[in-house]
């Protein structure tokens, strides 16, 4: 009986020893006493060239948080970010129209993206992807410690190159080239049709403000003119400044005198529309002046999805004023 005790007893501290030990082992516990947690795969990542040299991003970013002013072509790309710095120029806390339109308030803003950002913004946005543009330079070491920076080497006034540049970053080259056919397509059908009315006639980007005007011969509005429909740029136009245009006395827009003036101008009320020399410019007098604003041309003119929309706006009211 006592040996059958013995027994007994040995075999229940045994069982007690093995729970004890499974115990340990469902519970993952280190030495003090916490529970471990299970590692997490870290994301694929792949390694892009930027501005300064090479960045490692994320394979497959789900949030892009952008302020190098490549918003719209992240869309045209099928790419939707969680912060944006295309916001409107004079209202920086404010996504232009176009991206209101399209993304409403699914993305938070970080300011101008010419103009310095909010860097808590982005922070606050949780992004897996940074993208900077040439503005941010001095805040690219705060921005770096958020998430993987990508510095993008192209402004607003280079459209095409910054295009290709976010195409090739995200592996998007097709869809790229997609967009652009189907745009430059369009640009072609508005050349047919313009030129069978308005034949050799020239054209001229002006820009009017309070004190000064400004003729463009690229970037923006006159990449769309001269660049995409190919219309005949108005001879003796100035050679530009990086901004695309030059400041030009009204006296010289009297010996360019265009057949057509593309005219930017947020009012009536500029130094332009106010001299005599502007009576007497042959588009003047003919009524083939095309008003946009200066605040719609900052706003859309530089971008993938503005672009598109005010080229058909000015090549349709071109044509709507010179049918024959």
């Amino acid at each position: 009986m006592a040996r059958g005790k013995r027994y007994w007893l040995i075999g229940m501290f045994s069982f007690a020893l093995f729970v004890s030990g499974c115990s340990q082992s469902s519970g993952g516990s280190n030495g003090g006493g916490e529970t471990a947690e299970i590692p997490t795969s870290a994301p694929q990542m792949r390694t892009v060239k930027d501005a300064a040299g090479e960045v490692s991003i994320p394979v497959n970013p789900t949030r892009i948080a952008d302020i190098s002013g490549s918003t719209e072509e992240l869309l045209a790309l099928g790419i939707e970010p969680v912060l944006s710095g295309n916001t409107q120029y004079e209202s920086p806390g404010e996504l232009t129209p176009i991206l209101q339109k399209e993304l409403g308030s699914k993305v938070s803003v970080a300011g101008w993206f010419q103009t310095e950002v909010s860097i808590e913004a982005v922070a606050a946005a949780n992004p897996d992807v940074i993208l900077a543009g040439p503005t941010q330079e001095k805040i690219y070491e705060q921005l770096s410690k958020i998430a993987p920076t990508v510095r993008v080497p192209y402004g607003f006034n280079a459209f095409r190159d910054r295009f290709v540049f976010i195409a090739d970053t995200f592996d998007k080259k097709a869809e790229m080239d997609a967009w652009l056919k189907t745009y430059d397509a369009t640009a072609k059908d508005w050349h047919d049709q313009i030129v069978a009315n308005t034949g050799e006639a020239t054209f001229a980007v002006i820009e009017a403000a309070a004190k000064e005007i400004r003729i463009y011969a690229k970037t923006g509005v006159a990449d769309m003119i001269y660049s995409d429909i190919k219309l005949p740029k108005a001879a003796g136009i100035p050679e530009p400044d990086p901004w695309g245009g030059k400041v030009t006395s009204l006296e010289a827009l009297a010996s360019l005198n265009p057949d057509h003036v593309i005219l930017l101008a947020d009012s009536d009320q500029n130094v332009l529309e106010q001299s005599q020399i502007w009576n007497h410019i042959k588009a003047k007098q003919d009524g083939k002046v095309y008003r946009i604003t200066t605040k719609q041309s900052y706003n859309e003119a530089f971008f993938a999805l503005g672009k598109k929309a005010m080229l058909d706006q000015i090549a349709s009211e071109i044509v709507k004023k010179n049918q024959k």
